[in-house]
């Protein structure tokens, strides 16, 4: 995928403001996009009807909810993952996040 100068830059300002107010390198931020994107992809399959059970995708989707837990709890961070494909899927934050308002967390894409 390709992106224009001005996206790269808004992405790139976006980054840094979630970093200072998270306390993340941009190192930390990349990964948790990482696993953001494979979560978004587990979605996508799972609305589409690609996993062959419901256990296959619980399985999968649980190994990186694990993986984003460890991640967080060290540096005292709340996530919330938005299973809709259509949107963003994961939002973190220093405070709880509530399920009924998370788009007031950061979004990292």
């Amino acid at each position: 995928m390709s992106y224009t100068r001005q996206s790269r830059e808004e992405y790139n300002v976006h980054r840094h403001n979630v970093c200072k107010s998270l306390g993340l390198t941009q190192n930390q931020y990349n990964w948790f996009r990482r696993k953001a994107e494979k979560l978004h992809k587990i979605y996508e399959d799972e609305c589409n009807g690609l996993h062959p059970t419901e256990e296959i995708y619980s399985e999968r989707a649980f190994k990186l909810y694990k993986e984003i837990s460890a991640k967080c709890k060290p540096m005292k961070l709340e996530y919330f993952c938005q299973t809709d494909p259509r949107g963003g899927t994961l939002y973190l934050d220093k405070k709880p996040i509530p399920e009924n308002n998370y788009t007031r967390a950061h979004l990292i894409y």
